[in-house]
């Protein structure tokens, strides 16, 4: 059966007649948040503008959908281009960020990916055509104050090695529905972020720590197969802070399958594991 609109149309002949001009087009971004964890921290690449606009602020690394592209092709074609990582990597749609001003050139709307990966699959960064070059920052992001209303935070990005350190006072405040936040460039920073970056950057490092204890998400910072040092170590450098090592491995071996392997660590045999991949599902229907 044929099925009409009310103006008798049908499918084919409301597309022939469909004014795709009627109104402006927006361009549209995916952006990634790319972390992982090397000498016991985490770690964030980001790359440096060498052009208009936000010239010589650090980004996340990203570009344009093509106007036939997925936008998942889109993240591992940009992934690919500037980390030559073409597996091995987690992703997940974060946010859209959409403000209409967010970007002088144009309306741009993009979306933020949240992307992890074990050190051991990154080859090389490279910087893309419109960046300067790239680094892996080590991040963090501290509680200073929290009540009922809200919470006040130090985001820190630091690459040591060139001397650059961006800091951030962030300011999360609850509202009716959704979680305001705003940030202010600490003076002692030498450099910043890109347009709204840091919201993407504050973002991703809410869901990684809030969520590294309670899912499988810490083990896209690890090797498939790994010590329980190492997964200790993975989450420590996500929170930021020591953890007890009883509590914490009472905890994370309910994740875990063993492999029947082991590798040597100081001399000793020592066992790995792996995570299994049921366990989220075995926890919410029990």
């Amino acid at each position: 059966m044929t099925i009409r609109n009310e103006k008798g149309q049908t499918l084919e002949e409301f597309l022939a007649d469909y004014d795709e001009n009627q109104y402006r087009r927006p361009s549209n971004t995916v952006d990634m948040i790319l972390m992982t964890v090397s000498d016991c921290k985490l770690k964030i690449l980001l790359v440096k503008r060498k052009d208009h606009p936000f010239i010589h602020d650090w980004a996340m690394p990203g570009g344009f959908i093509n106007f036939d592209e997925d936008m998942e092709t889109a993240v591992r074609r940009e992934l690919a281009e500037e980390t030559n990582i073409t597996k091995n990597t987690y992703f997940r749609q974060l946010y859209t960020f959409g403000n209409a001003d967010r970007d002088p050139r144009t309306r741009i709307i993009t979306t933020a990916y949240l992307s992890m990966t074990p050190e051991s699959s990154i080859r090389r960064t490279k910087a893309g055509d419109d960046a300067a070059e790239t680094a892996w920052f080590t991040i963090s992001k501290v509680k200073q104050k929290a009540d009922e209303k809200g919470r006040t935070s130090i985001l820190r990005l630091d690459e040591d090695e060139k001397d650059i350190h961006i800091i951030y006072k962030v300011k999360d405040t609850a509202r009716y529905n959704y979680i305001e936040t705003r940030s202010i460039l600490d003076p002692s920073s030498n450099a910043k972020l890109a347009a709204d970056h840091v919201k993407a950057v504050n973002m991703a490092m809410d869901q990684v720590q809030n969520r590294a204890a309670s899912t499988g998400i810490l083990f896209n910072l690890l090797p498939e197969q790994c010590t329980l040092r190492e997964m200790q170590n993975a989450y420590e450098a996500v929170i930021g802070h020591k953890t007890d090592t009883g509590n914490f491995r009472r905890d994370i071996r309910k994740m875990l399958k063993e492999t029947g392997k082991t590798k040597k660590v100081s001399g000793k045999d020592v066992k790995l594991y792996s995570f299994n991949p049921m366990y989220t599902y075995l926890e919410e229907n029990l």
